[in-house]
């Protein structure tokens, strides 16, 4: 993907919220939504769902069969969709080294502000994106800390 190019079999991260929120699924509903991610090289048109759906059928036989709808948003329409997904990375941009010291300002403690009392545990502070938890429990530590 860094190269440019769409690998065939890509990293899918793949969600599945009603497993840990049954809200998410109307009562009596036997239907279990699932959420699809991948990489693909930035300014990319094509659509890569079959890609994805292949490589989830490989672990999960009989995916395929199952799936009764989909909506597909390529980088163009997540950008259009939330200004904070340049060019559709859902993670807020490049997390390289200089961005764990440097965002939202210098120091060594991201997920505190200059605001007293405001802090920040979203996929724009480190360790960066995912379905984890980190950026929240590294926020709650930093609060934690500054109690009295």
């Amino acid at each position: 993907v860094l190269a440019g190019r769409l690998p065939q079999r890509p990293f899918v991260l793949l969600g599945q919220p009603c497993a840990a929120d049954a809200s998410r699924v109307p009562a009596g509903s036997t239907r279990q939504p699932v959420w699809a991610y991948t990489h693909v090289p930035n300014g990319t048109a094509v659509d890569v769902t079959d890609r994805i759906e292949a490589r989830v059928e490989a672990f999960a036989p009989g995916f395929r069969d199952r799936i009764v709808a989909r909506h597909v948003m390529g980088p163009a329409a997540m950008e259009a969709h939330d200004a904070n997904y340049v060019g559709g990375d859902i993670n807020g941009g490049v997390a390289d080294v200089a961005q764990f010291v440097a965002r939202p300002t210098f120091g060594l403690h991201p997920w505190r502000t200059p605001v007293p009392g405001l802090y920040l545990c979203s996929a724009s502070t480190p360790p960066g994106g995912g379905v984890h938890g980190m950026c929240g429990w590294h926020a709650a530590q930093e609060v934690l800390r500054a109690r009295p």
